[in-house]
């Protein structure tokens, strides 16, 4: 058996790799907050279509502004 095809080849490596680190970023981007922003105007628009959604720097000013006014369970 020549082993074409095997699901154990260099190349099913380097796919399983691309793909734990694909899984990596997206978690520690989520886990960031890079993503806060897209998420919510995606969620706004579907949720709010009739009203203008916040620009980018007024989202993050009352985003923070709202952890100050209740802090929760945070780190720091």
């Amino acid at each position: 058996m020549s082993g074409t095809g095997s699901a154990t080849g260099p190349g099913a490596v380097g796919l399983a790799v691309r793909r734990g680190w694909a899984s990596v970023r997206w978690f520690v981007t989520s886990l960031m907050g890079d993503t806060a922003y897209a998420t919510y105007v995606e969620h706004h628009r579907r949720v709010h279509p009739d009203t203008p959604v916040p620009d980018e720097r007024t989202f993050w000013r009352e985003r923070f502004a709202e952890q100050d006014r209740t802090p929760g369970s945070r780190c720091c």
